[in-house]
């Protein structure tokens, strides 16, 4: 990638190497896309290339015509095929144009991986880390990105990309490079599996690359009708599809797509995105579509939220960036008194201002998000409680009872703001303007020392107590968060929750479920790795009554 993206230096494409036009958007679901005969026709721009580039070019195709069902043959009348020429960069279009359909293989991309590439855009993929499950399997470093170029990190809604049944590829030729679109060589994209292959190549094929070209154009089946897709999300009319296409050039019998009606809890004129819409149990937190990117243009999200009868439900918001306007006549946030959008409005919002908590008068409360066409925010992440909280502690006014440890080797530090050192730590709260609890590793700390924060003692209760809190851990030396309930003795045993390495710039939720039959304390218990680059932090300490969800 980071030669496709030298030689597109002088050149505005999304995602580096897709032209940015109307027509370009379409997803590998939508087999209407694909080149249904399974060969794609071709013509070289006259005078572009020399013998020897078209040599490596043949070899690209060649691949494809061993590996796969999909063949190129020169262009004699077709209406539909690829004019590869040496335009400025290496570029394709996503899937089936229509018509002549430009293919640029420029200077600096006339590699045999690279035109591999660009063939598999022709032929209907995307790049690999926009899948909608990619935040599963890589970390995005979104403050090592280039200013203006995040757009390139969005991921693609399920509605629009497959995965084609095949788990998510780390060695795939359409993977980024690690540094792709990188501000300061330090990596954009990183792996959460421990021990992943290198991200991205651009040798040729892995073998799940052609699993996927495989499945995509049915390649075990003989000419006529294609498989059936796996059915689709349900989408915004409650009806969710399949598709299949005809390779037969004389055309097939029967028909190329199936419906079928979702039933309740779908909402029609909800967006599939949104995530569910009914929200119960003693608490919950949701986010917005696509977040932690920016969220959709022209979504309608619903979250209807019910507590036990007799019981209120609050909502407070831990990240809130809606397009700004004056009377929020773009993108909006509504609260309703209720269960349903004839309820009294509670609160109307938009903006980057954290609102502030919002409790219904009775069992039932409404959310409603609302954007436009144009300009999309982060969205938000919002936490909501049906039954009173027994502690909470956002460390914002001071630590809220917590005690510091005796026999441990140092302290943790209340912070507002960046952590003293670089490359590691947050730099705000969760909220983005209050304070947190970190460890900081640098000075005469020593690899192996410990940190321990103590909660004061919460009382028993049958029904057992749940425990939420973020916690952050980020920077080339992470060792382990361990999360503790005793009895309030200093031998603490086994660790009820323990995340060990750098997961990623981003604040993370956690819970942990506390039986409650006896007296107890929480303790967090922070370790130093190898270096200064080590710092763990906590924020937003909650516990209920009930089981964790």
């Amino acid at each position: 990638m980071d030669k496709i993206l030298s030689a597109n230096s002088d050149t505005n494409m999304f995602e580096g190497d897709i032209p940015q036009t109307a027509t370009s958007r379409n997803g590998i679901r939508d087999v209407s896309k694909v080149w249904a005969s399974r060969v794609i026709p071709y013509e070289l721009k006259a005078g572009d290339f020399s013998s020897s580039e078209q040599s490596v070019i043949q070899q690209a195709m060649n691949e494809y015509e061993v590996r796969t069902c999909i063949s190129f043959v020169p262009r004699t009348t077709e209406t539909d095929y690829l004019y590869v020429q040496k335009g400025s960069g290496c570029w394709s279009y996503v899937g089936v144009q229509g018509g002549r359909q430009d293919l640029s293989l420029g200077n600096g991309c006339v590699y045999i991986g690279i035109a591999i590439h660009e063939f598999m855009h022709a032929a209907g993929f995307w790049h690999e880390q926009s899948r909608f499950d990619r935040d599963d399997w890589v970390i995005i470093q979104w403050e090592n990105i280039q200013e203006g170029k995040e757009h390139n990190f969005n991921r693609y809604s399920e509605v629009d990309v497959s995965g084609l049944g095949v788990d998510y590829d780390y060695g795939s030729v359409m993977h980024y490079s690690a540094t792709a679109f990188s501000s300061n060589g330090s990596p954009t994209i990183v792996a959460r599996v421990s021990g992943a292959p290198s991200l991205g190549q651009r040798s040729g094929f892995s073998d799940t690359d052609v699993a996927k070209l495989n499945t995509l154009y049915s390649c075990h089946m003989p000419v006529g009708w294609s498989d059936w897709t796996e059915w689709s999300p349900c989408d915004d009319t409650c009806t969710k599809t399949r598709q299949r296409f005809c390779s037969d050039p004389n055309g097939c019998t029967g028909h190329s797509v199936e419906t079928q009606d979702c039933p309740w809890p779908c909402q029609v004129g909800i967006h599939p995105d949104c995530g569910q819409y009914y929200f119960g149990g003693a608490f919950g937190e949701i986010t917005s579509p696509m977040y932690p990117g920016n969220y959709l243009d022209a979504a309608t999200c619903r979250y209807l939220v019910n507590a036990t009868a007799g019981s209120t439900v609050t909502i407070s918001f831990q990240t809130f960036d809606v397009e700004s306007h004056t009377s929020c006549g773009y993108d909006v946030m509504r609260v309703y008194d209720g269960e349903d959008t004839s309820s009294p409005v509670l609160a109307s919002m938009c903006g980057s201002t954290r609102p502030a908590p919002i409790t219904s008068s009775g069992d039932r409360l409404m959310i409603e998000f609302v954007s436009d066409a144009s300009v999309n925010g982060q969205g938000y992440v919002i936490q909501y409680t049906t039954v009173p909280t027994a502690f909470s502690c956002s460390f914002d006014a001071d630590l809220c009872g917590f005690t510091q440890d005796g026999d441990d080797q140092f302290d943790w530090t209340r912070q507002t703001g960046t952590t003293p050192s670089s490359s590691t730590g947050p730099t705000t709260d969760v909220s983005g303007s209050g304070h947190y609890m970190f460890i900081e590793t640098s000075g005469s700390r020593t690899q192996g020392d410990a940190a321990r924060l103590r909660t004061p003692t919460q009382s028993a209760s049958p029904a057992g107590y749940c425990l939420q809190f973020k916690y952050h851990m980020y920077g080339t030396d992470i060792d382990t968060l361990n999360v503790y309930v005793t009895d309030g003795n200093s031998i603490l045993g086994t660790p009820n929750f323990s995340v060990t390495g750098d997961q990623g710039n981003n604040w993370l939720s956690g819970q942990l479920t506390i039986p409650g039959d006896a007296d107890f304390q929480v303790v967090f218990e922070a370790i130093r790795g190898a270096s200064w680059r080590g710092d763990i932090a906590i924020d937003d300490v909650l516990m209920f009554e009930g089981v964790c969800a």
